[in-house]
């Protein structure tokens, strides 16, 4: 299929059919991967033979906590006509009391029950506090930013408002700039701009080398042992491997990891799309782009559910939603709900100008200290 040709199926720019695709290639990815997070060694076969089993009924596969602190975030989103942190707070401190067992990490529990308390005032403070001082770095606010690319047409805007929304829960600089870089990933995959591939992970480094220029950001780069601008180094990586002809899985766990940590994960599902653009050897001759991007992503093993709910929100906004197999979506749980998160998203989008998008925002995370510079072990 050629490039216009991809563009046409999707519906073109911002249509239905994308923001569809994104909320319910999410919540697939999430689904679909949950059987896998956490294994070292996952055979393609076995893959493969996970999403072709058709005896599996409505609702069979559960989502975990990737999908429920997503829902969260479109439900504020919507609630507010905008970025309201108390109520997104307040949100994922209900969701995780109703649920608590979604597979929630141990270091975000601690957040959430913070935030269900009624005299907290700063809901930034919990996450601050958070590993002697330093945030967690982990993946948690990039596997449920898709829902800001949905809500905002102005990058400026999806950019600020997913860092924020990350930062209810991750305040270190790695774990909330994963989150604007899955967010942008989402953006431009909804404008198209993925169906030139060049072009999409070029703007992608142009707009985080911006992101990571910025002192808080480096100063949490150097106390991880990191360059200083750790996504663009990762995006120079991958834009490298998705032009050789042949990168082995090992290569690509070596090379962009397949961890709970942001910087070890966005960067993994952005190669995973790229990647699957293509017709690859070992996947089914079948199956279109999204379905590749879904098998691929469990097929590297590690934190399967969040990386391909990643991907799977990058792939679905290029693809739109037909491009999901109406299979897959039937024993996904949350897949129905998040088709009409999405529907109610797009609307919203469109009713919002493009310039001076409406946002509630707190400047009470801007200046934190940095008390340890001991890397601490994290959980998303």
């Amino acid at each position: 299929m050629t490039a216009a040709a991809r563009i046409v199926a999707a519906g073109g720019p911002a249509s239905l059919s994308r923001f569809r695709g994104a909320l319910v290639g999410a919540v697939l990815g999430d689904c679909l991967g949950g059987d896998f997070e956490g294994a070292e060694d996952v055979p393609l076969d076995r893959v493969l033979q996970h999403l072709q089993d058709d005896t599996r009924g409505d609702g069979t596969l559960q989502y975990s906590d990737d999908t429920a602190m997503l829902r969260c975030v479109a439900q504020s989103l919507l609630n507010r006509a905008g970025f309201d942190e108390q109520d997104m707070a307040r949100r994922f401190a209900k969701e995780y009391s109703l649920a608590p067992g979604r597979g929630y990490g141990a270091g975000v529990i601690q957040v959430l029950k913070k935030l269900a308390s009624p005299q907290l005032s700063d809901v930034y403070q919990p996450a601050r506090a958070q590993f002697g001082g330093r945030g967690s770095f982990g993946n948690g606010g990039a596997m449920r930013a898709a829902p800001f690319a949905l809500a905002f047409k102005n990058p400026a805007e999806v950019k600020r408002c997913s860092r924020l929304g990350a930062t209810l829960t991750h305040s270190c600089a790695i774990g909330y700039n994963g989150a604007v870089l899955q967010a942008l990933a989402v953006h431009l995959s909804l404008q198209g701009v993925l169906a030139t591939p060049q072009e999409f992970i070029n703007k992608l480094i142009s707009e985080m080398e911006e992101v990571e220029n910025d002192e808080t950001a480096r100063s949490d780069a150097r106390a991880l042992n990191e360059s200083e601008f750790p996504f663009c180094t990762r995006l120079h990586k991958v834009k490298e491997m998705v032009e050789r002809n042949s990168v082995s899985i090992e290569e690509v766990i070596s090379e962009l990891g397949n961890g709970i940590a942001a910087l070890h994960s966005v960067p993994t599902a952005i190669f995973c799309v790229m990647h699957c653009l293509e017709p690859r050897e070992g996947l089914p001759e079948q199956y279109g782009g999204f379905e590749r991007t879904i098998a691929y992503s469990l097929a590297l093993g590690g934190d399967t559910d969040t990386i391909a709910c990643m991907a799977g929100a990058i792939a679905g906004a290029h693809y739109g939603v037909d491009s999901v197999p109406q299979t897959w979506q039937r024993c996904c749980e949350g897949a129905v709900e998040a088709d009409s998160l999405a529907e109610h998203l797009h609307n919203m989008y469109h009713r919002t100008p493009s310039d001076g998008d409406g946002v509630s925002v707190s400047s009470s995370n801007e200046k934190r200290s940095h008390s340890s510079t001991q890397q601490p072990k994290q959980t998303d």
